[in-house]
């Protein structure tokens, strides 16, 4: 089960590759793939996830230009993504089955936000928005499967609307006083999403994590002089690598620090 979980999640991770390419450059999505220097179709045998690109050795077999090794990194994190969830969860039932869904679906979202955000400084409406109706069907799936009343203090779907409140209102705050200088609109977009996906509270475990995440990364730059107090910090790629580790720690994280406070 697991290999087939890590091939499912490698064919995933190639159809990410198509959205992280041609979603910042206002391309459909449809269409067969081709080389990004040549334009040559490729086929079927040249689209296998993660084995083309070793066979090719990395390169397009009709122009030998060379292949962005991020193809092949995006499909393999992917795959042990996928099989890593599978064994947090182990479904046995639909809601666990369901369960899984959306954190795959979550961790899909989160690696393209990632990579687009670090190479474009770019978190898009075409993937948040979407990306927000489907966990919100879910969470509702969920409340449905598990006879959770909906809308009630336990319930997944108002955890994850007061979440979404509360993750993208101090980033509005921050976009709004500094006119955006300080916060980009698209990181208001993304908050809304993981408080919704995570719901209140663990989605502070997210929020905190980031911030952490980025502050570390901040000091390294400019300490190593990559990047100066003016330059831009796409921090979407740190709310997404948050979002990763808050859905298999979130809620052993949240529970540590509330130990720790004496709760």
């Amino acid at each position: 089960m697991p290999f087939i979980i890590f091939v499912f999640g490698t064919i995933i991770g190639s159809f990410l590759n198509v959205l992280i390419w041609r979603l910042p450059k206002e391309e459909r999505i449809t269409g067969r793939s081709h080389c990004v220097h040549c334009g040559h179709l490729l086929s079927q045998w040249e689209l296998v996830p993660i084995l083309s690109y070793i066979f090719l050795g990395g390169k397009c077999r009709w122009c030998r230009k060379k292949i962005s090794p991020r193809y092949f990194v995006i499909e393999l994190i992917s795959g042990l993504l996928f099989v890593w969830a599978w064994y947090f969860v182990l479904p046995v039932s639909t809601a666990n089955w369901t369960m899984l869904a959306r954190d795959w679906f979550l961790l899909s979202i989160f690696l393209v936000v990632f990579t687009i955000d670090l190479e474009h400084y770019l978190i898009l409406d075409n993937i948040i928005f979407p990306a927000l109706v489907v966990v919100t069907i879910l969470n509702l799936a969920l409340d449905i499967l598990s006879k959770q009343q909906i809308l009630s203090i336990h319930s997944l779907l108002l955890s994850s609307i007061l979440g979404a409140g509360v993750a993208a209102a101090p980033f509005f705050i921050l976009w709004f006083a500094s006119k955006g200088k300080w916060m980009g609109f698209g990181d208001v977009k993304l908050a809304l999403l993981l408080g919704a996906a995570f719901g209140w509270p663990v989605v502070l475990v997210n929020l905190m994590l980031a911030i952490f995440l980025g502050t570390v990364a901040s000091f390294f730059l400019l300490a190593i002089k990559a990047k100066t107090l003016k330059s831009q910090i796409p921090f979407g790629t740190f709310l997404s690598l948050a979002g990763v580790i808050t859905i298999f720690y979130g809620e052993k994280i949240l529970q540590w620090y509330l130990a720790l406070l004496g709760f």
